[in-house]
């Protein structure tokens, strides 16, 4: 068991109870499971790291890719026979008669549908059925379900076996932490394959302890707006660069952990405005024949220089061709509203008749404190899906009515990590945030000829 936690750090309740499901391979399998929780949490790691152990004979099915029951079918039972021909299934009647044919002597068969939300778009009895596939076959055959929405967002239109159920929470900061500090030598790599260092400070780079001081750092800022584990390595990736210039150009020694800190929290800080959006990667600087070194050495120092300038410079752009829909623009302008507007002045904002405010000395100086502590700046707050729609109408000079298409571009903004929430429509529950920044706002606000500044209570 050692060895298995070795390979999957931070999910031994998870793998235990995996091994406590599976049992020995003289004993029945659950009839299926259903495994929840958000993205890069380790689902399908685990499953695949357990069932590689156990050697149990498994399959995993990308919905993605299978687009159809007979595709998925097919998939299933070429995976199962040991024998290399084509299998023809067009229904589900010819996969349990193909199952059924299998010559197994009742081993254990672990079928994992991995995203299997995407089957709720296909047949209406395709999902009970798979939860109940050890009822229409000779098998000792375990179905697992794999997503990242809970399993009462699966509507049945009629009784289903209700799966074991297994929940895979998000990292904590330690977690992460442990986590991404197995990827340290890659990060230092990546770093030496782009830029020339000189031997000594090649030494102070590759100690683990200048790494684990990046990471503090690092996750102080980004581990509350983001619990991505994928994201988070990749924006590490690009920081980790900023961090280590000053010690590579020699300004900063890698024991000062003050002037370090100093160094990369605006950086990080303004990093934040690039979260999701992966506009571009580290360029890589590739030298023209006959160059000299020194060329070389000083035109990827320029790059070091200039990579984050480029990112922020080439936000605007990025949102100026961002291909959303007209009327998903200005729901994306009311998310943000939404989130950087105290709601108690909402009235005073969107309404054109609202009524003369007096203004009192505590509102003045309210007023004049400094830019630190403007909501523009201190981060998005979380708004319901009344207000959103509230503020989209105030703002909206069509008059249009709610209709599903509007709300599914709710669940479109979502899907594209501009704001965060649930892309399960709820009107008395859902809750969101807006997580893009104000420039990316700005440059949307523009292609449909709307002014942000002046429905922002900060500047007011």
């Amino acid at each position: 068991m050692d060895e298995i936690y070795s390979k999957v750090v931070c999910r031994e309740n998870q793998l235990n109870d995996l091994f406590n499901l599976f049992g020995d391979d003289n004993e029945p399998l659950p009839c299926s499971i259903f495994i929840s929780g958000s993205m890069a949490t380790g689902k399908t790691l685990c499953l695949q790291t357990v069932l590689n152990y156990l050697s149990y004979k498994h399959v995993f099915v990308d919905c993605i890719e299978c687009y159809s029951s007979k595709i998925m079918f097919e998939n299933i039972l070429s995976a199962l026979n040991d024998e290399d021909e084509d299998v023809k299934c067009e229904n589900f009647m010819d996969f349990i008669n193909c199952l059924n044919r299998l010559q197994n002597n009742y081993e254990p068969i672990v079928i994992v549908f991995d995203r299997v939300e995407r089957l709720r778009n296909m047949d209406q009895n395709l999902l009970p059925v798979l939860l109940k596939l050890r009822e229409f076959c000779k098998l000792n055959i375990c179905t697992i379900l794999v997503t990242h929405l809970i399993f009462e967002n699966f509507n049945f239109k009629f009784g289903v076996r209700e799966p074991i159920k297994l929940y895979f929470p998000n990292y904590n900061k330690e977690e992460l932490f442990r986590i991404i500090f197995l990827y340290q030598k890659s990060f230092v790599q990546h770093l030496l394959n782009h830029f020339d260092i000189e031997d000594e400070t090649t030494e102070l780079i590759e100690k683990p302890e200048l790494f684990a001081n990046f990471l503090n750092a690092f996750l102080s800022v980004f581990y509350r707006p983001c619990r991505d584990l994928i994201e988070l390595k990749h924006m590490a990736r690009l920081n980790f660069i900023k961090y280590c210039e000053p010690i590579i150009k020699g300004e900063i020694q890698s024991n000062d952990l003050t002037k370090l800190w100093r160094h990369i929290s605006p950086i990080l800080k303004t990093s934040l405005e690039l979260l999701y959006l992966r506009i571009s990667d580290m360029r890589q600087f590739k030298p023209s024949p006959g160059k000299e070194n020194s060329e070389s050495l000083y035109a990827k120092e320029f790059c070091l220089e200039k990579t984050l300038k480029d990112e922020l410079s080439s936000t605007k752009t990025f949102a100026q061709s961002f291909e959303l829909p007209y009327f998903a623009k200005y729901l994306l302008i009311a998310a943000y509203l939404a989130s950087y507007n105290p709601p108690k002045e909402d009235k005073r904002l969107f309404m054109k008749n609202h009524g003369k405010q007096r203004k009192q000395m505590r509102q003045i100086k309210a007023k004049a404190k400094i830019n630190e502590k403007l909501s523009t700046q201190l981060g998005p707050k979380v708004f319901t899906l009344d207000r959103l729609l509230a503020i989209f109408y105030a703002i909206l000079e069509d008059k249009i009515g709610l209709t599903s298409n509007l709300l599914a571009q709710i669940a479109t903004l979502v899907e594209l990590k501009l704001i965060a929430g649930s892309k399960e429509i709820d009107l008395d529950t859902a809750k969101y945030k807006c997580i893009v920044g104000y420039d990316f706002i700005s440059a949307i606000a523009q292609t449909v000829g709307f002014n942000i500044r002046k429905y922002l209570y900060d500047f007011i």
